[in-house]
């Protein structure tokens, strides 16, 4: 292979979405996706772990990420503060009818966990370390507290 093929070929994994994780990167070899080391084919992985799936990198990184994630549910107050000071928060901000900080430590891939207060109740949920605040406060809202019009204001 050439300096340019090997630069535009995708990198690719053996993805075991039954254990959210990789089981080896994979290379072309004849033609054939193979495991980085050891030279499996796709059938020889499956024999092992049958859900195993050939996905570019950025596949996994988001099929991993699909699995880490967690609904909303409702915490205590306990919870809630005790996970505001056990690190550093990141993103803590109030506005627009609420309050909202993410965890520095990272459940996986790009997703922590995230705490909202609302109204004297609290949330947790893991998701995407990007969400921001206002949409973490409308979702909510709108799942928990429908009655409450959403605050445009800080």
């Amino acid at each position: 292979m050439s300096v340019t093929e090997i630069l535009n070929t995708p990198s690719m994994a053996f993805y075991v979405p039954s254990c959210n994780t990789v089981y080896a990167w994979a290379r072309q070899q004849d033609g054939e996706w193979v495991t980085e080391y050891g030279a499996k084919t796709l059938n020889a992985v499956r024999r092992i772990y049958p859900d195993t799936e050939l996905l570019s990198f950025s596949e996994v990184k988001e099929a991993q990420n699909l699995g880490y994630r967690r609904p909303w549910v409702e915490i205590s107050e306990a919870r809630y503060i005790d996970q505001l000071e056990v690190l550093p928060p990141l993103d803590w901000c109030r506005g627009f009818g609420g309050e909202s900080f993410k965890s520095r430590e990272f459940t996986g891939g790009d997703v922590t966990a995230i705490f909202v207060s609302v109204e004297g109740r609290f949330f947790e949920c893991h998701d995407l370390h990007t969400l921001k605040h206002k949409a973490l406060i409308e979702d909510v809202i709108t799942r928990f507290c429908p009655e409450k019009q959403l605050n445009s204001g800080h």
